[in-house]
């Protein structure tokens, strides 16, 4: 299987040190998006940015994100089979939410604990996440006219 990481522009070392133990021992390939990460994994490729990321994502069997609401729904509606990474990194826990979201609503498979990031990577094979449906929002004009009469 081969998994594209991203972590938008956010950095996400501990993310990458776990993976880079996996791939190691791993059949899987991977390619990483590491931000600004000062950990390089050794054991599969990774660049900071790019402007083509649909590219990686399309070519990706699955994906491991970061719960970054960009990062997630961009892969939900790309049908993306997905594990949603909480950052532990990170000193505000703004990505609980959303990460809690798509575990309950069963859209991907959530990690809350890198220890335990091996196995959902196995389980991700056997997943049927529920299809996510964006549901546009048409009230825009409407607001403007309130805000603005």
């Amino acid at each position: 299987m081969r998994f594209f990481v991203t972590v938008g522009n956010t950095r996400f070392d501990s993310l990458f040190k776990t993976l880079d133990v996996i791939a190691k021992k791993s059949q899987h390939e991977f390619i990483g998006q590491i931000a600004d990460g000062s950990y390089t994994p050794k054991n599969f490729e990774t660049f900071t940015f790019s402007q083509d990321i649909s590219r990686y994502i399309a070519d990706a069997d699955a994906v491991i994100s970061h719960a970054g609401a960009g990062s997630v729904f961009r892969l939900l509606e790309n049908h993306k089979k997905l594990i949603v990474v909480f950052n532990t990194d990170r000193v505000d826990e703004h990505q609980k939410d959303l990460a809690s979201f798509v575990e309950s609503e069963l859209f991907a498979l959530t990690c809350w604990d890198l220890s335990t990031l091996e196995n959902l990577i196995k389980q991700l094979s056997v997943f049927t996440p529920k299809p996510y449906i964006k549901d546009d929002f048409h009230e825009t004009a409407h607001i403007i006219d309130y805000l603005f009469d």
